[in-house]
């Protein structure tokens, strides 16, 4: 796996999918990550509900990755 990818457990993101839209509706989603290997990276969010949701994503779909500092 790459250290880029590693380097964002942490970080605050919109991660970019364009294989499907998320509950927000939206193809990117503003997001804390969680944890990462391999294959799989955990996400947490806000839904529109106002409900934090974690999510599992595998990294292969994953398009683009903003990083907020």
């Amino acid at each position: 796996m790459s250290r880029m990818l590693t380097d964002l457990v942490g970080q605050r993101c919109i991660i970019k999918n364009d294989e499907e839209e998320y509950l927000t509706g939206n193809p990117d989603i503003t997001c804390h990550v969680l944890a990462m290997d391999d294959e799989w990276i955990k996400i947490a969010y806000v839904d529109e509900d106002g409900n934090r949701v974690a999510r599992l994503e595998r990294i292969e779909t994953l398009c683009s990755v903003i990083v907020y500092d």
